[in-house]
């Protein structure tokens, strides 16, 4: 008898174990599936990179658990754009798929493409298609895609010029020879692959326009990566190289910004730098050692180190930009200037000569207390140390003593304490739209003179926009 029992009580325990297994056998009605969205865009796609994963949910709204018949592109085999991964298993099409009641299952979809001929720009589609008993759904897949120039490891050893035709994708390096020219045209664009970089040791020349900058930044163009920094490289201005002019460029999204070391020495022509752009750095933005340049309506924004740093002396005059940095996690000033390295051993220092460091009409503000850090040393040998601020609305702790010392501080807007950490009043700088609130403390507070006396590169601002009679501080001019 108990032998008995006991196996009856084993069995009971079977069923009931048996009877915890969820039942998939319903199929869905013409309700059908819900979804998180009926169309999954991609952003610019560049042939032969692939995309950033999208994903999308698929909702069981029913009070039963139930089975999706099949799940698959619609294409089929045709479609070898688009990849999918169906909860968890890679592959366009799946069968009897169970999805518990109230509960949902991703699907992650990318895409590879590889270059049309005689394409350069086209859009793809296809759709995700989903089969229940008494329903048939789809949700609908698009990208628009653009081919693209690759140069990986490009050496230019002639004269070259790029064009706005195609984008150009820089995989590893882009390097301007000795003694050659690069000229970008208007309106190309220039994305680069992790860590790639550009160095030129030749002559670079940026032929943007207030409707048709160059573009400098990475390769993925989805909307996220936007605002991110150090997606590729840097651009390098090589000792020894000359001649450089970049107008209307934006840069943006790299490693460091702009690096120039010993330009413009010997007689060469300054470094010219004008209506462009510095943004989304991960470290300095503009950064540079023993050179000479000269910068024009110019924007040097959110960094994760300087947005300008002036090191190892030379000779530099900036004219109506703005150096507006607000990462509040740097540990270091929006401009840095200085004078000397340290030698191999950092036992000594070496010094040079600052000849100028000169900002005009300009606004140098960022969240810090103080956004001016001037590192200076002297030595027996090298007594030329000359800087000036004129025109200039800063944030800065300089004593009031300090900033009425007419031979470094000229006509200066000192806010060192703000209310709002939006002041002097950009339009939002929480998305680095430094143009000037109707409201700002720069408006109309610039020297017309230094206007005049460089009207060729300052009669408009970065915009394009005539300066009047009293110009704003600045890259940009208010205009009500």
């Amino acid at each position: 008898m108990y032998k008995t029992l006991k196996i009856l009580s084993i069995f009971a325990i079977f069923l009931g174990i048996l009877s915890c297994e969820r039942e998939y056998s319903f199929r869905g009605n013409e309700e059908g599936l819900h979804f998180s969205a009926d169309t999954i865009t991609f952003d610019t796609i560049f042939t032969t990179i692939g995309s950033a994963t999208q994903y999308l949910k698929v909702y069981n709204p029913y009070g039963v658990d139930m089975i999706i018949d099949a799940i698959k592109l619609a294409g089929g085999e045709n479609s070898k754009f688009f990849k999918l991964n169906i909860n968890g298993f890679p592959g366009n099409e799946q069968i009897d798929i169970p999805l518990n009641s109230k509960d949902s299952l991703f699907i992650f979809v990318e895409i590879t493409v590889d270059p049309l001929e005689n394409m350069n720009s086209f859009i793809i589609e296809d759709s995700i298609v989903f089969f229940t008993k008494d329903k048939i759904q789809s949700v609908f897949l698009n990208a628009f895609v653009q081919d693209v120039t690759v140069c990986n490891g490009l050496v230019i050893s002639s004269d070259t010029i790029f064009t706005k035709e195609k984008p150009y994708l820089i995989y590893d390096s882009l390097i301007v020879s000795s003694s050659k020219t690069l000229k970008i045209e208007k309106g190309a664009h220039l994305h680069f692959y992790k860590n790639a970089f550009l160095r030129v040791e030749g002559t670079l020349i940026v032929e943007g326009t207030k409707d048709e900058p160059v573009l400098f930044a990475g390769h993925r163009l989805e909307l996220f990566y936007a605002d991110k920094p150090g997606q590729w490289g840097y651009i390098h201005l090589q000792g020894g190289s000359k001649n450089h002019k970049i107008n209307h460029a934006i840069i943006k999204n790299s490693y460091i910004g702009l690096r120039v070391d010993s330009v413009g020495l010997g007689g060469d022509q300054p470094l010219e730098l004008s209506n462009t752009i510095i943004d989304y750095i991960a470290t300095n933005g503009l950064e540079v050692q023993t050179s000479v340049i000269d910068a024009y309506n110019c924007v040097f924004g959110n960094c994760g180190g300087a947005s300008v740093a002036l090191t190892i002396g030379g000779k530099y005059n900036f004219y109506h930009c703005t150096i507006a940095n607000f990462q509040g996690y740097r540990r270091v000033a929006a401009l840095v200037i200085s004078n000397y390295y340290k030698d191999k051993e950092l036992n000594n220092n070496i010094f040079a000569r600052l000849d100028a460091a000169n900002f005009y009409n300009s606004i140098i503000y960022g969240v810090k207390d103080n956004e001016i850090y001037l590192d200076f040393k002297k030595d027996t040998d090298t007594e030329i140390i000359n800087w000036c601020f004129d025109h200039v609305l800063m944030r800065s702790d300089a004593k009031v003593d300090s900033l009425n010392n007419r031979k470094h501080f000229i006509n200066i807007i000192n806010d060192n304490n703000p209310k709002d950490p939006k002041d002097p009043a950009f339009v939002d700088y929480t998305k680095t739209n430094f143009q000037l609130d109707t409201l700002s403390a720069a408006k109309d507070k610039g020297s017309r003179k230094i206007v005049l006396d460089k009207l060729e590169h300052l009669g408009t601002d970065l915009l394009g926009r005539t300066r009047d009679e009293k110009p704003d501080l600045g890259a940009y001019e208010r205009i009500e």
